[in-house]
């Protein structure tokens, strides 16, 4: 199985240089940039983590169609591809309803502008280079791998028809199998080769030995996935609407120094692998044997993020035992 992180780019440019580095000489598959308009800049985070990474693939994403046309999305990346061929991912998405209404756009019928989204930026990358009346003059160098970001069923059933790959939302850590088994129902009914398609679950993690630390440093990020909840998933896990309300409100003000306030530990353990390197391991460990093709370790990582980088990578090699093999 392959193991990747994702680096929220909130970090200073430099800084966020010296984490890819660092990860490129550890084991981990793909880093991930999560993508949010309060952060900087993913395609030049991206392009100064190509510029210190030899080895590892860089994963743009979650890019939505409502914010970034399929058309800047595949010059992204093909323009990436000039400084890293054949290690770019792209991940696209739904992107968060409410985020969306802060910024005055409303998320209308987001499966079919994931699908068209995907159609296009695979037209676009592919040897054509063109949709249409629209196209790119220049070409991606080497394959781009494009994921599709899912947490309801829908956009599950999508991601496994039409995508290279699934990125399952950490919301559903609560109860991973169900996603599993919709993405895999879908491919057998579609007759999708299995090999084709990569599914791998995005968890939140933060690990330090103060488990205290660990879980007041996720909580931020735990609230922002708690706000992007379902009706359906908020009311099956009977979460409290005036919480929520609380939360969506500090979420939109980046309250983030304030936020673990309000976030209940009940939703770090549901949400989030947050605790101790001991703790951190046992809960990998039982994700590891879902079945998954890769595991994202999502930020923040821990209290400190370079020392958390190497933990991770020192759990991930004794769950994986001598097998496990650098970026594979």
């Amino acid at each position: 199985m392959r193991y990747s992180i994702e680096i929220p780019p909130k970090d200073p440019i430099w800084r966020l240089q010296i984490y890819a580095h660092l990860a490129d000489t550890l084991s981990y598959h793909t880093i991930w940039l999560s993508d949010h308009y309060y952060n900087r800049n993913i395609a030049v985070a991206a392009t100064a983590m190509c510029m210190v990474t030899k080895r590892a693939r860089i994963g743009l994403g979650i890019m939505n169609p409502y914010i970034y046309h399929p058309v800047s999305m595949a010059q992204m990346a093909a323009s990436l591809s000039e400084m890293a061929p054949g290690r770019v991912s792209i991940g696209i998405g739904a992107g968060d309803r409410n985020i969306l209404d802060s910024l005055g756009i409303a998320q209308e019928r987001p499966i079919e502008k994931v699908r068209w989204a995907v159609r296009t930026v695979r037209e676009l990358l592919s040897d054509k280079g063109h949709s249409g009346a629209i196209g790119l003059d220049f070409k991606a160098w080497g394959q781009t791998q494009i994921y599709i970001a899912a947490q309801g069923p829908k956009m599950l059933r999508l991601a496994a028809e039409l995508g290279d790959g699934a990125l399952i939302n950490t919301s559903w850590l609560p109860n991973p199998k169900r996603p599993l088994d919709i993405i895999r129902k879908t491919l057998d009914e579609t007759g999708r080769r299995r090999a084709e398609f990569s599914i791998e679950l995005e968890a939140l993690v933060s690990v330090h030995e103060d488990p205290e630390k660990a879980r007041k440093t996720v909580k931020p990020y735990v609230g922002v996935v708690m706000q992007g909840l379902s009706p359906e998933m908020v009311e099956e896990l009977r979460i409290s609407e005036g919480i929520l309300k609380e939360i969506r409100s500090m979420v939109r003000a980046r309250m983030w120094l304030e936020i673990h306030r309000v976030v209940p530990d009940e939703a770090v353990e549901l949400f989030s692998i947050a605790g101790t390197p001991s703790y951190v391991r046992s809960r990998l460990e039982e994700v590891s044997s879902l079945g998954l093709d890769g595991l994202v370790l999502g930020g923040p990582l821990g209290p400190t993020p370079r020392k958390a980088m190497i933990l991770l990578d020192e759990i991930i090699k004794e769950i994986s035992g001598s097998s496990y093999a650098q970026g594979v």
